[in-house]
């Protein structure tokens, strides 16, 4: 029986292949990268709930757009 060739298999990085057989390294990295949420932002450095960074995040970048608009705003207004 003939074997399937895929391409992606033969062109991926071994840094990538050596992550999805290794779990433990994807669990490690999902760690970081929340560690890395909860220094950005505000408030949640105590925080273990990942739900509720999740939300805090989602409003943070709402809080961010909103303060963007109101200065583009008031750059229109004043012409700087």
């Amino acid at each position: 029986m003939r074997k399937r060739s895929c391409k992606w298999r033969k062109t991926e990085t071994p840094k990538l292949r050596s992550a999805r057989k290794n779990p433990r390294t994807t669990r490690v990295s999902v760690r970081k990268k929340l560690h890395q949420l909860h220094r950005i932002i505000p408030g949640c450095e105590a925080m273990d709930n990942t739900e509720t960074l999740f939300q805090m995040t989602a409003n943070y970048i709402l809080e961010l757009q909103l303060e963007v608009s109101v200065l583009q705003s008031l750059c229109a207004y004043y012409e700087v």
